[in-house]
């Protein structure tokens, strides 16, 4: 009986925790052509997984966007994707109009999105949404 109390007391806290793992979404790109989009400063939260969402518009030929951050809170930026520096959105993702990417074990206190390059297609333009998680 003490062992069957101590499991559930074990769960609930479990439970608890995972509830109160904390994400929360950043809109990075809106509507965007080539160049950076507005800087996110993060002061209070480590966010170390960051699930991101880029809808396409305009049907381009090609695109490369990439996350960006630093842990200055300053102005220069790196890029997040590790290993790769950039990443080139596949055409069925371009024709789909959307493209999914995730980066774990990765801090920052600042963030943004940007558009490296982009060509083709009518007025193209990219959304970038990011979900970070503790």
């Amino acid at each position: 009986m003490k062992r069957t109390i101590a499991l559930i007391i074990i769960a609930a806290i479990a439970i608890s925790a995972i509830a109160f793992a904390e994400s929360k979404t950043f809109t990075l790109l809106d509507n965007a052509t080539v160049g950076a989009g507005s800087v996110i400063q993060i002061p209070y939260k480590v966010y170390k997984l960051w699930t991101c969402e880029a809808a396409i518009s305009g049907h381009p030929d090609n695109a490369t966007i990439v996350l960006e951050g630093n842990i200055s809170g300053g102005s220069s930026f790196v890029s997040m994707t590790y290993p790769q520096d950039t990443l080139t959105i596949p055409s069925s993702n371009l024709t789909a109009g959307i493209y999914l990417f995730t980066i774990s074990d990765t801090q920052a206190k600042a963030i943004r999105g940007r558009v490296v390059s982009m060509s083709g297609g009518v007025n193209p333009r990219i959304s970038m949404t990011c979900l970070g998680s503790e």
